[in-house]
């Protein structure tokens, strides 16, 4: 009796000892120090890349659109989902066989040796556009998710949770300096020029890789890294729970609306292109249409950081998770409502500007978020074979939307907006079941183990800014 007395007060007494050496002036400052500078490495490390991946994404219009047609466009993008089925299992076996670090390093070497190739192939006069669009596709989905499991085999979960928003913020930084760094050295410098600086800016993630893991401080690195799904694994649970289901739906159905209403607004930058250089000739259609999408994606990253910053949390706090999932596709069938019934270029324009800048913050907070009642398998697993199959068959019904509609049937902008408020329609329809169950889910993932002492001694050991709860 007396020895298990012993044994439950020696606990508690170890963890007030260690919360006692951790208060010490001398304790904490040298692993807080360490934290802030690992945290702000991933912060550029994850700037530098968002601003690579979107002035690769802006230069891609004018070279597709220039030779090209939106039709050509809608089918590149069918063609990225089809690479990505393939690439992306196919990189989540390498992972699982060869060194993390080797391969995330092999994989940024790759990605900046294509480009020298682009521009050795566009320099002798190939025709490297649709090939080039393919390749930002796969490059966007690929290098970020990179990027991510390389920030999330660095941090444990805990941690992980509480700086990865800060982290986030150096990718939304990085889309909103893209756009404007296009517009500023597109002009004087063209294509392969660009091309070449990107192969640079990929090239100095490199040593921010190693850099930003090193300062994590050891109370905060993962221990216990949890292994990549195998694809089938995960098909399969997604199929079997219907909470899954409907967020695989969904997920479908958010790509397929947000991707035609793309469709739509270049089919009004290629006529708007048409007539600005009709007006005067001596400009250049391809510079038109790159100024317009420069542009264009600045005004959605400004829109997207303000969302995030002024009104995520609140509408986080205000309706909660099985609110906010309603609130972008209620946009979407206002948006397209109103492009039905005024098909103008402007009205587009507001319509796409504001739902990628919703989709870019809100959704993709709440999309990321709906999995957090969900048991570990069914995060991992299940969330794997959405984000890799689900989302880009959104793509690839688009495809097939545009092309049985432009061919088959003859639509034009107006005849696509109203098929795009049908697909809206049932978008806020699937959104309001699967509100209804998170709300059901919610509730059972409340009761987690807090109690470890491990868990409470290792957690007074962490710096002070990681153990804040984020807000």
């Amino acid at each position: 009796m007396s020895g298990h007395a012993r044994s439950e007060t020696a606990a508690p007494r170890r963890i007030e000892t260690s919360l006692r050496a951790a208060s010490r002036p001398g304790a904490v400052t040298r692993p807080r120090v360490t934290a802030a500078v690992s945290v702000a490495l991933f912060f550029v490390h994850a700037l530098v890349l968002l601003v690579c991946y979107y002035l690769l994404k802006t230069l891609r219009e004018p070279l597709l659109l220039t030779e090209g047609s939106p039709e050509v466009k809608s089918i590149a993008q069918a063609a990225v989902a089809s690479v990505l089925l393939v690439l992306v299992p196919a990189y989540a076996a390498a992972a699982k066989r060869l060194d993390r670090r080797k391969l995330v390093r092999g994989i940024t070497v790759f990605f900046a040796a294509n480009l020298l190739l682009f521009c050795v192939l566009g320099r002798a006069g190939a025709d490297i556009a649709v090939a080039y669009y393919v390749w930002v596709g796969v490059f966007g989905v690929v290098i970020v998710a990179q990027f991510w499991a390389h920030a999330a085999d660095a941090f444990d979960v805990q941690n992980g949770e509480r700086v990865f928003p800060v982290i986030a913020g150096g990718a939304v930084l990085g889309g909103f300096i893209g756009p404007l760094l296009f517009r500023v050295l597109y002009p004087p410098l063209g294509v392969w020029p660009l091309m070449l600086i990107c192969a640079g800016l990929l090239a100095a993630t490199l040593p921010l890789m190693e850099w930003s893991r090193r300062a994590v401080p050891e109370s905060c690195r993962s221990s216990d890294p949890v292994a990549a799904p195998t694809a089938p694994a995960g098909f399969s649970l997604v199929l079997n729970d219907r909470y899954l289901r409907q967020l695989a739906l969904l997920v479908v159905l958010l790509n397929c609306v947000n991707t035609t209403g793309e469709y739509l607004l270049s089919k009004h930058v290629v006529a708007y292109a048409d007539r600005v250089v009709g007006l005067d000739p001596d400009l250049d259609r391809g510079d038109v249409i790159g100024a317009f999408y420069a542009s264009f994606y600045f005004a959605v990253n400004t829109l997207a950081v303000a969302t995030q910053l002024l009104l995520v949390g609140r509408i986080f706090r205000w309706v909660g998770i099985a609110g906010a999932v309603l609130v972008a596709p209620l946009f979407a069938v206002v948006g397209y409502a109103l492009a039905a019934f005024v098909p103008v270029f402007a009205i587009v324009k507001l319509v796409k500007t504001v739902e990628n800048g919703v989709n870019y913050s809100l959704t993709n907070t709440v999309r990321h978020s709906l999995y957090l009642p969900l048991a570990p398998g069914a995060k991992y697993e299940g969330k794997t074979a959405i984000d890799a199959f689900f989302w880009r068959f959104g793509d690839v019904l688009q495809a097939g939307i545009v092309y049985a509609g432009a061919n088959a049937f003859g639509f034009g902008v107006r005849e696509f907006a109203c098929l795009n408020l049908g697909l809206a329609l049932l978008w806020l329809l699937v959104a309001v079941r699967l509100s209804r169950s998170y709300a059901e889910r919610k509730q059972p993932s409340a009761n987690h183990s807090l109690g470890d002492p491990r868990s409470a001694a290792a957690a007074s050991n962490a710096p002070a800014m990681f153990k804040r709860p984020c807000p």
